[in-house]
């Protein structure tokens, strides 16, 4: 059976997901905790991306419409709100994951995640990355970017056993 380029891409986009939840993970054990809430926010959105592009291939998306499927998958507020919606919906383990962090998911993720990797500075405060994350908030992210590279990897086709 041939893959459309959607389920390629989508099947690339998970086994990436999973590297960056892997280092994530990593990272949060080193207690490089900025760093690793960066990746995981990462990986989150690769697994967004994996599951929208296998949704585009099982569809049917015409291979044409590959330009405006690019600009989608790029979209970094699509792509959290689309995985907070499908994280709720998915099951109890991935809504509790989320907890309070839902609203936060999506009004405020792009902010975290350039706060997290940049020195910023806001109101006449310079801000290190280290003063924006808590190891208790940092290691949900990390829990649910490797519950969610896992649904997406989950998502594959099973290689063949012939």
């Amino acid at each position: 059976m041939t893959h459309s380029i959607y389920q390629r891409w989508g099947e690339k986009a998970a086994e990436n997901a999973v590297a960056l939840a892997t280092e994530s993970r990593l990272l949060f054990d080193a207690e490089h905790l900025p760093r690793a809430y960066y990746l995981s926010h990462m990986a989150t959105e690769e697994s967004a991306k994996s599951i929208l592009l296998k949704t585009m291939g099982i569809s049917g998306t015409p291979e044409t419409e590959i330009s405006k499927v690019s600009k989608l998958v790029r979209d970094h507020k699509k792509k959290i709100e689309f995985l907070v919606t499908y994280a709720v919906a998915l099951s109890e383990e991935l809504q509790k994951s989320l907890g309070n962090l839902q609203a936060d998911l999506i009004d405020h993720i792009n902010d975290l995640k350039n706060d997290t990797m940049y020195v910023s500075c806001k109101a006449e405060s310079v801000v290190s990355p280290i003063d924006r994350v808590t190891d208790v908030d940092v290691e949900k992210y990390v829990q649910l970017a490797e519950a969610l590279s896992q649904h997406a990897k989950s998502l594959l086709p099973r290689p063949s056993t012939d």
